[in-house]
Parts: C-alpha cells; structure tokens; sequence
C-alpha cells in the first residue's frame, strides 16, 4: 500500500502564515511581557505544557509515519507507528525532566521539514526567509531535545533584563513581518 502526498504549500501562503504567527506572537510577547515572563521561567520543567507538546508530536510524528512511502518498510509501518507511540509513553513516564523543552524541540524538527519543502526550487526573499527559520528551528530543535537545560538557562538569561525580552520580541515581530510583507509581495 503506497500512500501519496500531494497537498502542498505555496511559498507565499506559508509566509503569510508563519509572519502573522510570528508577529502576532511576538507583540503578544511585548503587550504581556510581565505576566509572559513569569510563565517563560516556568515553562522548561512544566508537566503540563510537556504533555501537551509531547501529544502534539507524537500525533504529528504518527501522521508522518501512517502517511509517507516507506518503501521496503511499509510492511512494518504498524509496527512503527507503535514505536512512535511506545517511544511517547515511556519518554513522558521516564524523562519527566525538561519534558516540555524536548517536546518543543521536537516540533521544531518536524515543522522544519514542510517549511523546508515549501522553499525548494523556489526564489526570492520568502524562500531565504523561510529556509533561515526552518534551519533555526532544526538547529535549536536538536539542541532543546539533546540539551534542555541550555533552554532554561537561555530563559533565565533573557527574563533577567526586561530590555532583553524587549529585543527578543521585536526582532520577532520584524522577522514576522519580513515573512509578511514578503508572502504578500510574492517576492
């Protein structure tokens, strides 16, 4: 049984999409700083927020393997997406520590790949722009998931200065609207 995919993006609607996103959550970041800040600190070690991502991931990750051509694979595709699951399970019942930095670590490595396609044999600023984003989510993906404490030392440092919180989030906000302008321009 071979399944196709054939939905696919275009480049200027993802950036649309990803610069509001962005944007929007960045000035969010800005408008609520105080109260933003106190749940950035908490969030690396929170349970709560490392199930739900988790879920997220594995749901995404049983997407993928339910739906891709494995090849000479296929016939043990069950098997697979019962590892996804088991893998799942015991990571939340085992590794409890840091559990919502690796959890966003790994969406982070699953959402760089459709970025990443939606860029390929493409032109332009939104095709650097995109490329850059799904290469730094990949990068900071690998490091949440293998070195999680990095995460709530980055938080702690950037929460310690609010002029700091300021700068990250502005510079998320132009990154947004880079994507923005960029998606709607089709250039």
């Amino acid at each position: 049984m071979e399944i196709q995919n054939s939905f696919a993006l275009s480049l200027p609607l993802v950036a649309i999409v990803l610069g509001v996103a962005l944007a929007g959550t960045h000035l969010f970041g800005i408008v609520a700083s105080s109260f933003l800040i106190k749940e950035a600190k908490a969030f690396p070690r929170s349970r709560f927020w490392g199930t739900v991502l988790l879920g997220s991931a594995i749901l995404w990750a049983l997407g993928i393997t339910a739906t891709t051509d494995l090849g000479e694979f296929s016939p043990i595709r069950n098997f697979l997406m019962l590892g996804v699951i088991g893998g799942g399970i015991l990571l939340w019942k085992f590794v409890p520590d840091f559990l919502s930095s690796r959890s966003l670590g790994f969406l982070f490595l699953l959402a760089a790949h459709p970025v990443l396609e939606t860029t390929f044999l493409q032109h332009g600023v939104a095709k650097i722009a995109l490329a850059l984003l799904a290469y730094g989510w990949a990068f900071v993906g690998l490091f949440l998931v293998g070195m999680p404490y990095l995460h709530r030392d980055l938080i702690g440092w950037i929460c310690a200065r609010k002029w700091r919180w300021d700068i990250v989030c502005w510079a998320g906000v132009a990154f947004g609207v880079l994507l923005l302008i960029s998606g709607l321009l089709g250039v």
